[in-house]
């Protein structure tokens, strides 16, 4: 059973195109070498954040993401769940920069060139040095990976009653 159902933009997205309709290209793109290598990554855009999930990201698989298998390569799906929930938990705790400190990951189904992956991130406690969160990556036939992640939050961040 998958934790997190699928969205419609799961289903029936181009699997040679862009994006589905609801998404723009990250920020960001001509100053990271990650994501200029291996994107382009996609915001949701519009997503109403709460407490627990401060952003959705999107990626499309392709060749350059891929094992010789023909297959997403696990590290690339990896380095993604890491950069899904780092960036929630930026975006969550109002930092620019919170660093990982332990990511777990269980693969549960391949993902082709072509597929269309969306990340659900679940923020689930703050400490005042810690953020833990957990998420999945789904694609058009249901979670592809889960992790759990722990990342190092800076020590001048602002109190929680003030404005991020």
């Amino acid at each position: 059973m998958d934790i997190f159902p699928q969205s419609d933009t799961d289903k029936g997205a181009d699997s040679n195109g862009p994006a589905p309709a609801g998404w723009r290209v990250k920020e960001g793109a001509d100053i990271d070498p990650f994501q200029r290598l291996n994107g382009p990554f996609y915001i949701a855009d519009p997503f109403t954040p709460d407490a627990m999930e401060a952003m959705r990201l999107g990626f499309r698989v392709g060749p350059q993401n891929c094992s010789y298998s023909g297959y997403a390569h696990g590290g690339w799906l990896s380095s993604i769940l890491d950069v899904s929930l780092g960036q929630n938990v930026q975006a969550g705790c109002g930092v620019s920069h919170a660093p990982t400190i332990s990511l777990t990951i269980d693969f549960m189904r391949a993902a082709q060139p072509g597929d269309w992956l969306e990340s659900r991130v679940r923020l689930l406690r703050v400490t005042r040095s810690m953020a833990f969160c957990d998420g999945v990556l789904v694609g058009p036939d249901g979670n592809v990976a889960r992790a759990n992640g722990v990342f190092k939050l800076p020590s001048q961040r602002p109190a929680p009653d003030q404005p991020k």
